[in-house]
C-alpha cells in the first residue's frame, strides 16, 4: 500500500510539473493594458559626422491588445512624430508633413510600421520586449550639411524595458541597430557631408514610454 501511495504523489508531483511546464511554453501571446502610446525622447542624438541633439515625441496605436509572440509582425503604427526645436548642435526635423527641413515642408512620410522583434529574459520573466521602426524619415541639419535619413530596409530597433510589474518604462534604441541610412544629401556646402547609402544617423538615448495623454505606464503580460 505504501509503495502504490508512493507511486500515486510521485505521478501526481510529475503530472503538476509538466502541467506547469506546458502552461509555461504555450504562453506565447503578449497583452497590453492599452492600444495607444506616447514615447517621447527629451534627447534623441542623430549623429552624422557631428551629434545633433532633440527632444522628440512619437505617437501611435497598437493594432490589438493581444501581440503575438511572431518575429517581424506587424502590431502598430506610428502616426504622429514632432521633433522639438531648438535642438542642440545643429537642426532635426520629422518629415510629418509639417515640419520644416532645409527651406521647404517635405511631404508626410507618416504612418511608420511598428513590428514585434522578440524579447530578452527567460520566460516567464521578461525583461525587455523587441520593437523594430521602419519607414522612419528625419532631417538632420549641422555643419553645413542637410541630409535625410531612414531608408526602408533600416533595421532601427528599440527595446521597452518591462520593469517587475510588468509597466513599460524606457524605450532605448538597440546598440548596432540604431543605424539610419543617408538616403538623400541636400546640402553639402564643402564636399563633406555624408552621402547616400552611408549609415550615419545613429539614434541614441532613453525614451519615456507612456499611455497617450497620460503619465500612466502600459503594463505588458505574458499569456
Amino acid at each position: 500500500m505504501r509503495t502504490s501511495v508512493k507511486v500515486i504523489l510521485t505521478a501526481l508531483a510529475a503530472s503538476l510539473l509538466l502541467s506547469a511546464a506546458i502552461s509555461t511554453a504555450s504562453a506565447r501571446n503578449l497583452s497590453l493594458t492599452n492600444q495607444n502610446f506616447r514615447i517621447t525622447w527629451t534627447s534623441l542624438e542623430f549623429s552624422n559626422g557631428a551629434v545633433t541633439r532633440c527632444q522628440v515625441t512619437l505617437e501611435g496605436s497598437f493594432h490589438y491588445r493581444t501581440i503575438l509572440k511572431n518575429p517581424r509582425s506587424l502590431i502598430g503604427l506610428i502616426t504622429r512624430a514632432i521633433v522639438q526645436r531648438p535642438c542642440i548642435e545643429g537642426t532635426g526635423s520629422a518629415f510629418n508633413g509639417v515640419e520644416r527641413y532645409n527651406g521647404t515642408t517635405p511631404a508626410n512620410t507618416l504612418p511608420w510600421h511598428v513590428t514585434y522583434e522578440g524579447f530578452t529574459g527567460t520566460l516567464p520573466a521578461i525583461a525587455t520586449v523587441l520593437l523594430l521602426l521602419a519607414g522612419t524619415r528625419f532631417g538632420i541639419e549641422n555643419l553645413g550639411c542637410a541630409v535625410q535619413v531612414g531608408e526602408a530596409t533600416d533595421n532601427v530597433t528599440g527595446a521597452a524595458a518591462r520593469e517587475a510589474g510588468g509597466g513599460i518604462t524606457t524605450l532605448r534604441p538597440v546598440e548596432g541597430r540604431n543605424i539610419a541610412t543617408v538616403i538623400r544629401t541636400d546640402r553639402d556646402p564643402f564636399g563633406l557631408c555624408p552621402r547616400p547609402g552611408n549609415r550615419a544617423g545613429r539614434l541614441l538615448s532613453d525614451g519615456q514610454v507612456f499611455l497617450l495623454g497620460t503619465n500612466n505606464r502600459i503594463t505588458v503580460t505574458l499569456i
